[in-house]
């Protein structure tokens, strides 16, 4: 079946900052509940939440593979956003440093369509795209991917108006004008 992942990744630990976060998204992010790292990683994710794994320096977004395909600015930060999908063979990187978007690599079905700014000297040691995935999100985390604990504690947060959420999760019925 195949890896089936998406995300971004930026080299600052934005839990005490989550409004700068919500910004880099253009989200309002509402806490639902807390969720294994294993079960964050889950295949197709849905495009109206997301998770969030926060390590001592960096901060991994889980997001849908729609949302994950473009590009996220962090001002003074380095930010990346991929597609890792192993079962449609679809794979995207893009990377932007201090606001700036420095390259672009998309690739569906070994059929390169994307490439803009220039090579990275991590390129060099890189097979493949996913390769290059893996590579850049050790050097953005901090951390290999694979060294996450599977039982690691993440964030999941829906996207959204926080007083609406709160009126819904309370059972208080949405007023009739909400409803178009």
């Amino acid at each position: 079946m195949g890896f089936n992942i998406s995300g971004l990744v930026i080299n600052k630990n934005y839990k005490n900052d989550l409004s700068a976060l919500e910004a880099i998204l253009d989200e309002k992010l509402v806490l639902e509940k807390e969720v294994m790292f294993e079960e964050a990683c889950e295949s197709f994710k849905g495009d109206g939440y997301c998770d969030i794994y926060f390590s001592d320096k960096a901060t991994f977004v889980l997001l849908a593979m729609e949302r994950g395909g473009f590009e996220f600015y962090a001002d003074g930060q380095e930010a990346f956003s991929f597609v890792l999908s192993e079962m449609t063979m679809t794979f995207c990187v893009n990377l932007s440093k201090n606001g700036e978007l420095v390259r672009t690599l998309i690739e569906t079905e070994d059929d390169q369509t994307d490439d803009f700014g220039e090579p990275l000297p991590i390129e060099e040691k890189a097979e493949d795209i996913p390769g290059l995935i893996y590579l850049l999100f050790e050097q953005t985390f901090g951390q290999d991917f694979f060294s996450i604990e599977p039982d690691s504690k993440c964030y999941r947060y829906t996207f959204g108006d926080a007083e609406e959420q709160s009126h819904f999760e309370s059972g208080d019925k949405k007023p009739w004008w909400k409803f178009w």
